[in-house]
């Protein structure tokens, strides 16, 4: 037994203290006491752990370790600077567990925010993605050709006069010079590209336009009406069978008129009071009709 050994050891007995005392209050294990109080310091972890329990020993008892080093010079083992981590026995006494390191929490919540940006980021793309491809989809449905796209036809529309007129034969002169120029006139489909169908109307000195929503319309349809050759804005809205059901206007100024068409299946187009039946059956069209007075 070594003189320190010894000094520890009586010091402990007058305390009376036992080794499982001590072990309670320093969490070092009974074996690794009764090893430094017989001076044994190869039962021990390694010169760091042999003079780390010496010192707790030491303080807990109450003395002061560093007059123990200095009376004891010989007793005391040398350390080789480095850094180790001081085991600590588990509560149940069990050599196998070892004490965890803290979780730097900060760290693992950076590195979950970090995640969860980049999943919201993936789903951001998708969904422009998706609302790029629905608009390309939109814009381009009108342009995809019939098996008549870029050719021209050379039928043509004749507007048949209300049978009311026809049978007064009692109206005046100027009633029945209108009745004649509604019965004569003619829209002829001239050339059809893309989603532009062109037209000529002739026959009839008059031009009212009517759009209005069809009677089984499902959603509100969108139209703009303007001069084909200047390109000036007559009129624009939306017909729906909610709101404003209808719009009318007199296009007769214009020598071309350019119709713009965002939902085709919901709309009714009348010239002069006239069905117009639409060339095809996409959604996004454009008439263009030339005025022949």
């Amino acid at each position: 037994m070594s003189e320190l050994g010894q000094v520890l050891k009586e010091t402990r007995e007058q305390k009376k203290l036992s080794l499982d005392d001590l072990q309670r209050e320093t969490k070092i294990q009974k074996r690794y006491l009764k090893a430094i109080e017989e001076g044994d310091y190869s039962q021990l972890p390694g010169e760091f752990y042999t003079r780390a329990f010496i010192k707790n020993y030491a303080e807990t008892l109450g003395l002061d370790f560093k007059s123990l080093s200095e009376q004891y010079p010989g007793d005391m083992p040398k350390l080789a600077r480095q850094h180790v981590d001081t085991p600590v026995m588990p509560p149940d006494g069990s050599e196998s567990e070892r004490a965890q390191k803290p979780i730097r929490r900060s760290a693992v919540r950076a590195k979950n925010w970090s995640s969860f940006v980049n999943k919201a980021l993936v789903i951001v793309f998708i969904l422009i993605a998706l609302m790029i491809v629905y608009i390309l989809i939109t814009h381009f449905a009108g342009d995809r050709s019939n098996p008549s796209s870029g050719t021209s036809s050379s039928h043509s529309v004749q507007f048949k006069g209300d049978s009311a007129s026809s049978n007064q034969a009692s109206s005046d002169s100027s009633s029945n010079s209108a009745t004649d120029s509604s019965a004569n006139q003619m829209l002829k489909k001239e050339s059809e590209q893309g989603s532009t169908t062109t037209y000529s109307l002739s026959g009839t000195e008059k031009f009212e336009v009517t759009v209005s929503a069809a009677p089984n319309q499902t959603r509100g349809a969108w139209f703009m009406a303007s001069d084909g050759q200047t390109n000036k804005q007559i009129v624009q809205g939306t017909v729906d069978l909610h709101g404003k059901k209808s719009y009318k206007f007199d296009a007769s100024s214009a020598q071309s008129l350019r119709l713009r068409f965002g939902n085709v299946p919901d709309t009714n187009l009348k010239i002069n009071g006239q069905k117009v039946d639409f060339p095809n059956k996409n959604t996004v069209q454009t008439l263009l009709i030339n005025f022949n007075k």
